[in-house]
């Protein structure tokens, strides 16, 4: 790739151990890797005249950040459900009946590029026709920890031939530049207790990560229980899920001896704020992370919150404990950062989210010049608190410079737009011939 120069940035915020931040510094970046961080005249005296250079003049650098559990080819849902509610079940799923792969790339090349022009640099994401997911994130050129979503019953897909996707995808993604593969059990729910086990062994013998829903609704609380005699977290924990390998989304409906066998069995409990508050659902992101558990943001389903807008996913998880808190102690705007992007890249095992030589070199650079963002007194008050997608100028990806002047370089934004939102209405109609209670439930008559 040759030399890359970040030149001259109003501010670096290295999100390093330290909490360092540089005024009117550059950032060298070769292939993929952050070689060094400087004055500008110091790196091209000591690197050579770089090959390409981004202007940082009014931006501020930061890591980019990890966006730990999503459904980016639900973008095609968008507006669907927002007033509707049990949607998993009533509307996503008879929806997702008529999925098909193509349909499902499209989505995803949505919901991609959504992703990446808020500054997200990785999606963990969980779903079906994962091969179509992987091949429109690679192509929106973000990281992807991914894996295509199993079910034994109840769901749209499911059974042997779901299960057989779920493990060649694992086969067929390996060793990408971009992409991890995962395993992706659903839920406690919707997966029998046999592949429950035979899925947290294979993960376990084979050194993946397991990426699943929990305690996320009453319907999958009741179930479980009823079934099993447990609840959903002391269901799992009996059966080995847990552990350092292990993402789980939500655990929403939990107790407090849950809480804190969560925290301390070093999974990672991945927090999406935005669906919790639209839908009213209660959630404990400050107690695990007190606990001393690992704690992520998700922006979950671009319609289950109507948007990914990241920088909206840190403020609403700020927001929303301290109402339930009642107190403004909880969490600083540098936390936030922290979790969203150093902290969740050690939990993944990638050497990224700071900026200092030898990391990933995956950055965003966020245009200063919205009155919303000045004055710049406090870099990570205005970036948490301030700031949206639209402040997002450049996006650098595994060292390759995907968004510059809030534009994607190398995909058409607008037929991406365009061919999403034909594929949408198309899949609504079939769905709707399938399961005419749907125009009743979401109101056709007033999206199509």
């Amino acid at each position: 790739m040759g030399l890359l120069v970040v030149r001259d940035a109003e501010a670096v915020l290295t999100m390093d151990s330290a909490g360092t931040v540089l005024r009117r510094q550059s950032i060298l970046i070769q292939d993929n890797r952050i070689v060094a961080v400087g004055d500008y005249g110091s790196l091209v005296s000591g690197f050579g005249s770089p090959d390409e250079v981004v202007d940082g003049r009014g931006k501020v650098v930061l890591p980019g950040f990890y966006d730990m559990h999503t459904h980016v080819a639900m973008a095609g849902f968008r507006g669907l459900a927002s007033d509707v509610g049990d949607v998993i079940y009533r509307v996503f799923w008879p929806l997702e009946r008529s999925l098909d792969g193509d349909t499902v790339y499209r989505f995803a090349l949505l919901g991609g590029l959504e992703a990446v022009k808020s500054g997200v640099v990785l999606v963990a994401d969980h779903y079906f026709f994962m091969d179509h997911v992987a091949r429109a994130l690679s192509e929106v050129g973000v990281r992807g920890l991914l894996g295509h979503t199993y079910m034994d019953r109840d769901g749209p897909f499911t059974g042997e031939r779901e299960l057989r996707a779920g493990l060649e995808f694992v086969d067929r993604w390996s060793g990408h530049e971009l992409v991890v593969p995962v395993l992706a059990p659903h839920a406690p729910d919707t997966v029998t207790r046999e592949n429950l086990r035979y899925l947290g062994e294979l993960a376990r013998e084979r050194n993946l990560f397991l990426h699943m829903h929990l305690a996320q609704t009453l319907r999958e609380f009741r179930v479980v229980r009823e079934e099993t005699g447990y609840t959903p977290v002391r269901y799992v924990e009996r059966l080995g899920l847990l552990g350092r390998r292990t993402i789980v989304a939500h655990a929403n409906y939990v107790d407090e001896n849950e809480k804190a066998l969560l925290a301390h069995s070093g999974s990672l409990v991945v927090q999406c704020p935005s669906t919790y508050m639209l839908s009213g659902t209660p959630f404990h992101a400050y107690d695990y992370w007190q606990l001393g558990g690992n704690v992520a943001v998700g922006t979950d389903a671009p319609c289950y919150n109507d948007n990914s807008d990241f920088f909206e996913e840190m403020r609403l998880l700020v927001y929303g404990q301290r109402m339930k808190f009642e107190r403004s102690s909880v969490w600083r705007a540098y936390d936030l950062l922290e979790m969203v992007t150093r902290q969740s890249a050690r939990f993944v095992g990638l050497d990224g989210g700071y900026i200092g030589r030898g990391a990933l070199a995956d950055l965003v650079l966020v245009d200063l010049s919205s009155v919303r963002l000045r004055p710049f007194l406090n870099p990570y008050a205005n970036l948490v608190y301030a700031a949206s997608s639209g402040d997002v100028d450049t996006v650098i990806v595994n060292g390759r410079v995907v968004v510059r002047g809030k534009r994607h370089l190398f995909l058409d934004e607008e037929r991406v737009v365009n061919q999403a939102e034909a594929a949408s209405r198309i899949l609504l109609r079939r769905a709707l011939d399938e399961d005419p209670e749907l125009e009743r439930i979401i109101g056709v008559d007033k999206v199509i």
